[in-house]
């Protein structure tokens, strides 16, 4: 508006049209590095780890390493994706099905109550946390959880270029913008990624991958 105003006010002869095409450039000019910025250049920032060929999309319910194990309800056990000081996210995995569905759980550590359980029709599972929210991601399609109650966090629009980890690779790092109903904003965080797919562990912080 103020570049139209700008243009349009320098020349009064055609002062509407001035502003609408100097007004619809510069919003268009805009729009395009806000599309750069929020989607194309934050994947220079990913960092990937290449998955070996034991993570063959096989499974051994013993394999899992006991700084990994976390108990679930019923006396079984999970593993251990994510936590920090307040909150763990654990998966319980499908050993009988071919496509080894996962249930991912998300566990207030102090008082041990599951805050939110989401169902992954596969093992393909990345997750980030910061100080308020969960990245749940699965195959590409991610969701914003609260930590604090396991709701799914109200925002009208979310920016990532996170991948789908079904390749030869997984993605230890992304980042993902938010635009919430409340007006908070998450601009640009840079989020560390563990995960489980095709068999194994990853870890963001050692680029560990742990054999399932």
């Amino acid at each position: 508006m103020i570049a139209g105003i700008v243009d349009a006010l320098r020349s009064p002869p055609h002062q509407v049209g001035i502003f609408l095409m100097s007004s619809g450039i510069t919003f268009l000019c805009v729009f395009i590095l806000f599309i750069l910025t929020y989607a194309v250049l934050i994947r220079f920032f990913t960092t990937t780890v290449a998955l070996p060929a034991y993570c063959d999309g096989t499974y051994a319910q013993s394999n899992i390493p006991p700084k990994l194990e976390y108990p679930l309800s019923n006396n079984e056990k999970g593993i251990l994706i994510n936590a920090d000081e307040r909150v763990a996210v654990a998966a319980k995995i499908d050993y009988d099905q071919a496509d080894h569905a996962i249930t991912l759980f998300i566990i207030n550590k102090a008082t041990g109550e599951m805050l939110a359980d989401f169902y992954i029709p596969q093992d393909n599972i990345a997750v980030a946390m910061d100080s308020s929210t969960v990245y749940p991601i699965s195959d590409g399609l991610g969701l914003l959880v609260d930590k604090f109650t396991g709701e799914r966090e109200d925002t009208f629009l979310t920016m990532d270029a996170y991948g789908r980890n079904d390749l030869d690779y997984f993605e230890t790092s992304g980042i993902i913008s938010s635009w919430h109903r409340n007006g908070s904003v998450k601009s640009l965080p840079h989020l560390s990624f563990n995960g489980i797919v095709r068999g194994c562990y990853i870890s963001a912080d050692t680029h560990a991958v742990i054999k399932l």
